[in-house]
């Protein structure tokens, strides 16, 4: 409901010293205050906040999104973190930009993962950009693959979480977050295609 407002009066006690006309014009004063009052003060707070949200989205623009369209299952979309993890991101951008991932199969399907990309890719590596608080392996998540023993060795591959693994935590780059589709996700079988991977403009 709305929230109550307390309003300046006038006591109810003037002096007897006080004048007539003095007495008076409090009076009106008093009531051109009330009148001068916006009727709906709760509408005054909502465009007020209205225009810090729009201040706030003018601050930070929107994430990026790629779409994932699967030949099987449907769509899938990841919001990307450029400031997060730029290294990784940026390499992805180039990569699905290329149209590199069109045509490719999820190679690697776990109970905890999904994931695709090429193993042969001339690209070089992706310095490691690792989070053990702040970005944590969740249902959703999207991280990208790499050698068992080399942080820095991430080239072409990524992987989607299909539940929390903790135990990853600090040990891969995680640059996105399914927003749209993670029951696509747990439908994808070993072996399913990637239509396109294309971005959300």
């Amino acid at each position: 409901g709305a929230a109550m407002v307390r309003l300046p009066g006038v006591s109810p006690f003037v002096s007897r010293r006080v004048g007539a006309s003095a007495a008076a014009i409090a009076l009106i004063v008093m009531l051109f205050a009330l009148a001068s009052r916006p009727a709906f003060p709760q509408a005054d707070t909502a465009k007020a906040a209205a225009a810090g949200t729009a201040e706030a989205n003018d601050a930070a623009p929107p994430l990026p999104r790629i779409v994932i369209t699967t030949e099987k299952h449907g769509d899938i979309v990841i919001e990307l973190y450029p400031q997060e993890a730029p290294r990784a991101v940026e390499r992805i951008t180039n990569l699905v930009r290329s149209g590199f991932y069109n045509g490719l199969a999820f190679h690697r399907v776990e109970s905890y993962v999904v994931q695709t990309g090429a193993g042969d890719s001339e690209l070089g590596p992706v310095e490691g950009e690792m989070f053990s608080e702040h970005l944590t392996h969740e249902d959703g998540m999207v991280g990208m693959a790499r050698l068992p023993d080399d942080y820095d060795s991430a080239r072409t591959q990524f992987y989607i979480c299909k539940q929390h693994s903790p135990l990853m935590n600090g040990e891969y780059t995680l640059f996105g977050k399914v927003v749209q589709g993670l029951d696509i996700v747990h439908r994808i079988k070993k072996g399913d295609k990637i239509r396109t991977i294309r971005f959300v403009e």
